[in-house]
C-alpha cells in the first residue's frame, strides 16, 4: 500500500462481537448448585471474584450462574490489547448502550475524542447503568489479562462508582490491583477461590454417572484425589474414561501432581481422535477464537462447520461463544496442550493464513495479534500501513503506539508513516520527550534510507513533534520546525494542516512574535477541518485568546477563550492539557477588566493543566500568568512564590524564549507593590474577629460568604472590614490584602469567632 493511500481519512476501528458474546454452556457441565447459591448470596457485594488457576471452571459457573439470573448481563471476554484502556471501555460502553439506546452513548462519544481521561467515560457508563434503573450484571472474564495500570486503575474507579442497580463479576487467575482488601473491610467483596472451585467427591461421582463411566466409587475417590478436584482434570478424565474398557484399572495406574495428570489426560484424550479430527484440532489450536469460514481458510478445506459441529457435541473443551455457533475457541488448557503437541514449525504458517483472513473481514487488531505470534514484523508493518489511521480515529493511540514499539527500528525505517505515527501517538498519550524523540529519530533514518517514501504527510507529522517539543525547552528551534511542519503541509498534506498551524503559532508566541503568532492561529481555526481537529483547533484558540490578551484586545481575547472552552467542553475535553493555553488567556482579560476573583480562578486552573513531570516552557508561562494575576489582586506573597518557581523551571530550559522577560517585568512590579506595601504599618493591630474577615476577603469571599462561613450578619461583616481598613491604613480590599501578606497577618489561622 502507497504511503499516499495510508494518509486517507479513515474510519475508526470497530467493536469486536465475539468479545462480547457469553460462551454457552456446555450440556455436558455439570451444575454446581452449592456455588451458584454461593453467587446468589452475593448479591449485596459490587464485585464478586472468581479467583483461581487455569482449569478451575471459572468462566464456565460465571456463564451457568448467568444463564439462570432473570437481569440482562454484560459479558466480555478481555485479551492483552485491553491494556488500552479506550479499547476496554469502548467495549463495555457499546454493552450498556445495548441495554437500551442512549445509554451508552454519552461514554462513547468521550471514547472517541482523542486525550479523553478515561475515567470520564467510566463516569458516563455508570451513569447509563444508573438510567436503566433496572438490576444489570457486568461479567469481566479472564481480568488477569490487563497488564497495563491505566485499565487497572479504571475498573477500580468503575468499582467505587457502580450504581446500586448494578453488579460486577470479574474471573481471574490473579487477585487484581483494585482495593481489594478495601472493599473486602467494606463488605463490598465476594470472593469464589480456588479451594471452593475444587469438585468434592459428590461432585466428581455426579459427573462420572452422568457420562455414563463404570467406575467404582474408591476410583472415584482416588481421581478426586489424584486431581486435587482439579475441574479441568476430572472433565478430561470423563473424556478418557468413557472410551476404555477398565476405567478402574487405568485410574490406578496413573499418579503425579494435578497438572501433571492434566497434561497426561489431555494427551489421552488426543489419541482416541479420529486422525483427520486431530488434525484439526491441532492445526486450529493456534487460533484464539475461530469461526468454521476462519477455519476453512487456515485450513484450506470446506467442511469446517460440520467438524466443529460434532465436536461440540462430543467435546467439553469446545466453547462456543454464541448462540448460532459462528465462533468458538478451545478451553485454555486443552487448547495450551494441543499448541504444544502441534509443535512450532507449523504454527507461524497457519498464523500467517489467519492474519490474512481477519485482515480481509476488517478483524484489524486479530489479524496483528496473528502476524504478531507468527512473528512476522514485515506483515504487522503491512496492516498498520493499512489501518493505522483507523487506530487514530478511534482514540487507540496506547495500541498504536504499543505497536510501534513491537517492531524493531530496522522494520520501521522501511516504512516512514509509522515511525510518523508513532510520534503522533506518543505526543498525544503524553509520553515522556524521550519517547517521542526515539519516533522521531527512526523517523529521521527513514527519510535517509527510503526518501523515496518521505511524502509532505510524513514531513508534517515529524515536524509537528519536533515544534510541539517546545515543552522541552528551546523555543527557537521550536519555531523552525513550525515553519518546516506548515511548509509541508501546504504541498499536499492538508489533513494535518490544522496541527502544524498550531504549533507553529505556539511556538511563535513564546518566541515574542505576536502579531505573526496571532495571523498563523487565525489561519489554524478557520481552517475547514478545524473542528474535527480538535488538538490544534484548541491550541489556535489559545493562542488567539493569549496574544489579544496582552495587545489589550480584552473583549476578543475573551471571546476566543470561551470559544475554546464551549468546544473543549461539548466534546469532553475541559481536562485536556491544551485547555490551559485558553484558561490563561481568560484569566489575563479578567484581570485586566478588574474581575480578579475570576482571573485568579482560571489562571489556576489553566497552571493545573500546564503542569508536567519535568520543567516545561508551558508551564513556566502558566505560572508567570498566575505571578501577574495574583499581583493584581495584591496578593503579593502568593505571586512571589509563583514567579520564584516559574524562575527555576525557566533556568533549566536551553532557550526560553521571551519568558525571562516576561518575568523580569513581573519581578519589577512585584518588587514596587512590596515597597509600597512595606511602607504602610498597621495603625492598630486588628481584633481576632477582623482578622477572621481579613483571611476570608484574602480568599477572594464575597462580604456575604464570610458572614455565612463565620456565621455572624452581613452588617457585621461590614464593620469589621471598614475597622480594617482604618486599623491597616488603606482604603481598598486589594490594598488590605497586600498590608496584611506583607505583614505576615495571614501566615496561621489564629483565633476564630
Amino acid at each position: 500500500m502507497s504511503s499516499n493511500a495510508a494518509e486517507k481519512v479513515a474510519p475508526g476501528l470497530r467493536v469486536i462481537e465475539p468479545k462480547l458474546m457469553p460462551p454457552r454452556v456446555h450440556p455436558g457441565m455439570l451444575r454446581r448448585e452449592r456455588l451458584l447459591e454461593r453467587l446468589d448470596d452475593g448479591g449485596g457485594a459490587a464485585l464478586t471474584v472468581l479467583s483461581a488457576a487455569v482449569g478451575y471452571g471459572k468462566t464456565s459457573l460465571a456463564r451457568s450462574w448467568c444463564t439462570e439470573r432473570p437481569e440482562p448481563v454484560i459479558w466480555l471476554t478481555l485479551d492483552a490489547a485491553d491494556g488500552d484502556p479506550v479499547r476496554l471501555w469502548t467495549h463495555l460502553a457499546t454493552g450498556v448502550e445495548r441495554l437500551g439506546p442512549g445509554l451508552g452513548s454519552p461514554a462513547l462519544s468521550r471514547l472517541a475524542v482523542p486525550g479523553v481521561p478515561v475515567e470520564s467515560a467510566v463516569d458516563e457508563t455508570m451513569n447509563g447503568l444508573v438510567a436503566y434503573q433496572r438490576p444489570a450484571t457486568i461479567v469481566l472474564d479472564d481480568l488477569h489479562m490487563l497488564d497495563s495500570e491505566s485499565s487497572v486503575r479504571s475498573i477500580a474507579h468503575a468499582v467505587d462508582r457502580l450504581p446500586a442497580n448494578a453488579r460486577l463479576v470479574a474471573t481471574t487467575r490473579s487477585d487484581p490491583d483494585i482495593g481489594l482488601a478495601r472493599l473486602r473491610a467494606r463488605r463490598a467483596l465476594t470472593e469464589v477461590r480456588a479451594r471452593d472451585l475444587a469438585f468434592t467427591v459428590q461432585e466428581a461421582r455426579e459427573l462420572v454417572s452422568r457420562e455414563r463411566i463404570a467406575l467404582s466409587n474408591e476410583s472415584v475417590e482416588l481421581l478426586t484425589e489424584r486431581t486435587e478436584g482439579w475441574p479441568a482434570g476430572l472433565y478430561l478424565a470423563a473424556l478418557w474414561l468413557r472410551e476404555l474398557d477398565d476405567p478402574d484399572r487405568r485410574v490406578r495406574e496413573f499418579a503425579g501432581s494435578a497438572h501433571q495428570v492434566g497434561d497426561y489426560l489431555s494427551a489421552e484424550v488426543l489419541t482416541v481422535l479420529a486422525p483427520e479430527t486431530r488434525d484439526f484440532v491441532l492445526r486450529t489450536s493456534v487460533l484464539s477464537r475461530f469461526t468454521p469460514a476462519l477455519c476453512d481458510a487456515v485450513l484450506g478445506r470446506e467442511d469446517s462447520a460440520a467438524v466443529l459441529d460434532d465436536l461440540t457435541r462430543s467435546n467439553m473443551f469446545l466453547v462456543s461463544l454464541d448462540a448460532r455457533g459462528e465462533w468458538y475457541r478451545y478451553h485454555h488448557l486443552f487448547g495450551k496442550v494441543l499448541q504444544l503437541e502441534l509443535g512450532p514449525e507449523a504454527a507461524p504458517e497457519l498464523r500467517r493464513r489467519a492474519a490474512t483472513w481477519c485482515s480481509a473481514h476488517g478483524l484489524v487488531e486479530d489479524a496483528l495479534e496473528y502476524a504478531a505470534a507468527a512473528q512476522d514484523a514485515t506483515m504487522v508493518a503491512e496492516l498498520l500501513l493499512e489501518h493505522h489511521l483507523q487506530f487514530v480515529w478511534s482514540g487507540r493511540f496506547a495500541q498504536l503506539l504499543g505497536w510501534m514499539n513491537w517492531l524493531p527500528p530496522e522494520v520501521l525505517v522501511q516504512q516512514p508513516v509509522l515511525p510518523a505515527a508513532g510520534t503522533h501517538a506518543s505526543l498525544l498519550l503524553g509520553r515522556p520527550e524521550f519517547e517521542t524523540q526515539r519516533m522521531i529519530a527512526i523517523a529521521d533514518r527513514a527519510r535517509e534510507e527510503r526518501p523515496e517514501l518521505w511524502s509532505p504527510y510524513v514531513e508534517g507529522a515529524v515536524e509537528i513533534g519536533r515544534a510541539a517539543m517546545i515543552q522541552g525547552g528551546d523555543v527557537g528551534r521550536a519555531v523552525q520546525r513550525g515553519q518546516r511542519a506548515v511548509a509541508a503541509t501546504r504541498t499536499n498534506a492538508d489533513v494535518i494542516a490544522v496541527g502544524a498551524l498550531a504549533s507553529l503559532s505556539q511556538a511563535l508566541f513564546f518566541a515574542g512574535d505576536l502579531d505573526d503568532a496571532r495571523r498563523i492561529a487565525l489561519e489554524a481555526v478557520q481552517h475547514p477541518d478545524a473542528p474535527s481537529r480538535p488538538l490544534g483547533y484548541l491550541a489556535g484558540l489559545g493562542v488567539l485568546a493569549l496574544v489579544d490578551a496582552e495587545l489589550d484586545h480584552f473583549e476578543s481575547a475573551e471571546a476566543w477563550a470561551r470559544e475554546a472552552l464551549a468546544y473543549a467542553r461539548h466534546r469532553f475535553q475541559s481536562d485536556y492539557w491544551v485547555v490551559g493555553l485558553a484558561r490563561l488567556g481568560l484569566a489575563l482579560a479578567c484581570a485586566a477588566t478588574g474581575r480578579l476573583d475570576d482571573a485568579e480562578r482560571e489562571a489556576v486552573r489553566g497552571e493545573r493543566l500546564r503542569r508536567a513531570p519535568q520543567p516545561t516552557v508551558g508551564h513556566a508561562h502558566a505560572l508567570l500568568v498566575l505571578a501577574q494575576v495574583r499581583l493584581a489582586r495584591s496578593r503579593l506573597a502568593r505571586a512571589a512564590d509563583d514567579l520564584d518557581r516559574a524562575r527555576r523551571a525557566i533556568g533549566e530550559l536551553p532557550d526560553p524564549g521571551r519568558l525571562p522577560a516576561i518575568a523580569a517585568t513581573i519581578e519589577r512590579d512585584l518588587a514596587a507593590a512590596q515597597a509600597d506595601a512595606g511602607s504602610r504599618g498597621p495603625i492598630e493591630a486588628p481584633s481576632p474577629a477582623e482578622l477572621a474577615v481579613l483571611r476570608g476577603l484574602a480568599a477572594g469571599l464575597s462580604r456575604r460568604e464570610i458572614g455565612q462561613q463565620l456565621y455572624i450578619s452581613l452588617n457585621t461583616v461590614k464593620s469589621h472590614t471598614r475597622e480594617l481598613y482604618r486599623k491597616l491604613g488603606v482604603s481598598s480590599q486589594a490594598e488590605a490584602v497586600a498590608s496584611a501578606e506583607m505583614l505576615g497577618l495571614l501566615d496561621n489561622d489564629g483565633p476564630r469567632v
